[in-house]
C-alpha cells in the first residue's frame, strides 16, 4: 500500500505519505502549508491517528518559505498534539555555510520541533549535515527502511550557500539576526507573515489553441529560497515512484535526474514544483520523465498558480494518458476540465486530494 494525500494547504504544500511496511502502516510528512493550514487541515488529519500512529518515520521541511513552513511552526507549538518524527530533514541557517560548518545557535524557527524530536536532525543519510546533492553531482540515495528509499535531487551545496545572504536579509526585515530567531518565535513575530484569504473565483479563460502558451518565453525561477528546496524521488519497494519537488529549480532536477536509471524516471505521481509556476516547469523537466499523475498544489490566492503556461507544458510533453491532479477547484484549475484533458479534483469544496498509488 502506498498512498499520497495532498492536503488543502492554501497556496502552499502539505503532503502526507502512508505506506505499508511488514504489515504496519508508516508515514512521512512533507511540509505543513501556509499559516492557518495546520488548524484547518493538518491538525484535523493528524487527530484521526492514534498516539502510536503519530510517530512518523520522517518529517521533511523542504525550505523556509512560509507557505511550506507555516503549518510546521504551528504544529511545533501545539502541546496537545503528540506528533513525533524519528528524523527531521530541514536545512537551517547552520547548513548554509557549507556541509561541515555546524557553529552557531539553534536559531531557526523550527528549534522547538527539533528539540521535541531529540537530537535527531538530518541524521537519516546525512549524519546531521546538509541534506543536499554533493559536489560530485551524484544524487544520494537514502533507505528509510526496507520499503522506502529517497534519492535526493535538490538542493546542491552552491544553492544552499546562495541562500545564506538572502536568509540574513529576510531576517533583517523583521529586525532579528538568524541566530536570534528563537527570540522572534517566542514573541510570535513570524505569525504576521501570512493571513487567511479567499481567492477570486472569476474564472480564467484558456485559449482554444495551446500554441500561444507553449510559445511563451521560459525564464527559470531565480529565488534562492526556492532553489534550496529539498526534492527527492521516493521509491516504494523498487516498483512505485513519486517525485516530490518542493519549489525546486527545474534545471537542478533535470541535472540530478540525468544520473538515474531510465526506469526510475517512470513515475506514478509527480508533485509539480512551485505549485505550477511558469518559472519552475520547463519543457526539459517534463520531457525527462513519464508520470501517471501530475499534481498541482495551490488555491491560487497569492500568485495565481498554477500558471497556464506551466499546465500547457505538462499537457504537451507529459504524455496523453496522464491525469492533471488539482487539490482545489479554482478559476485557475477548473477550465482545464473542459478542454478534453484527464483531470482530478477534490471531492469536497475545501480541497485536498488522495492518490492511491498502490492499494
Amino acid at each position: 500500500m502506498l498512498r499520497l494525500e495532498v492536503l488543502p494547504a492554501r497556496h502552499g504544500d502539505c503532503l502526507l505519505i502512508e505506506y505499508e511496511h511488514r504489515g504496519d502502516v508508516r508515514r512521512i510528512l512533507i511540509d505543513g502549508g501556509a499559516p492557518g493550514v495546520y488548524k484547518k487541515a493538518l491538525r484535523p488529519r493528524l487527530a484521526r491517528l492514534s498516539k502510536a500512529e503519530l510517530e512518523f518515520e520522517l518529517l521533511v521541511v523542504t525550505h523556509v518559505d512560509y507557505d511550506h513552513i507555516g503549518g510546521i511552526l504551528e504544529l511545533s507549538l501545539d502541546d496537545t498534539m503528540p506528533f513525533r518524527a524519528k528524523d527531521v530533514w530541514f536545512n537551517g541557517f547552520r547548513h548554509l555555510q557549507g556541509p561541515r560548518v555546524m557553529a552557531g545557535k539553534h536559531g531557526e524557527k523550527l528549534t522547538d520541533l527539533l528539540c521535541r524530536n531529540g537530537a535527531t536532525w538530518n541524521r537519516t543519510g546525512f549524519d546531521g549535515l546538509a541534506v543536499a546533492v554533493p559536489m560530485s553531482g551524484v544524487p544520494p540515495r537514502v533507505e528509510v527502511d526496507d520499503s522506502i528509499a529517497l534519492t535526493v535531487l535538490s538542493p546542491t551545496l552552491p544553492q544552499l550557500t546562495k541562500l545564506r545572504k538572502d536568509w540574513r536579509t529576510s531576517c533583517q526585515k523583521i529586525g532579528v539576526r538568524p541566530e536570534d530567531l528563537e527570540g522572534a518565535r517566542r514573541r510570535g513575530r513570524y505569525l504576521t507573515l501570512g493571513s487567511m484569504g479567499a481567492a477570486d473565483e472569476t474564472e480564467m479563460s484558456l485559449p482554444s489553441d495551446m500554441t500561444t502558451l507553449l510559445g511563451a518565453r521560459f525564464d527559470e525561477d531565480n529565488s534562492s529560497a526556492n532553489g534550496s528546496s529539498i526534492a527527492f524521488l521516493l521509491e516504494y519497494q523498487n516498483r512505485r515512484r513519486i517525485l516530490c519537488t518542493g519549489d525546486a529549480h527545474p534545471s537542478t532536477l533535470v541535472e540530478s535526474m540525468a544520473h538515474l536509471r531510465p526506469e526510475q524516471l517512470q513515475l506514478d505521481a509527480f508533485k509539480i514544483p512551485h505549485h505550477g509556476s511558469r518559472g519552475n516547469v520547463s519543457t526539459d523537466l517534463i520531457s525527462s520523465i513519464t508520470s501517471d499523475a501530475f499534481i498541482f498544489s495551490s488555491n491560487g490566492e497569492m500568485f495565481s498558480h498554477p500558471h497556464p503556461e506551466a499546465v500547457a507544458r505538462v499537457v504537451q510533453y507529459g504524455g496523453g494518458e496522464s491525469t492533471l491532479c488539482f487539490n482545489y477547484r479554482t478559476k485557475f484549475t477548473t477550465p482545464w476540465s473542459r478542454h478534453g484533458y484527464r483531470v482530478a479534483f477534490p471531492e469536497r469544496d475545501q480541497g485536498g486530494l488522495v492518490l492511491e498509488v498502490e492499494p
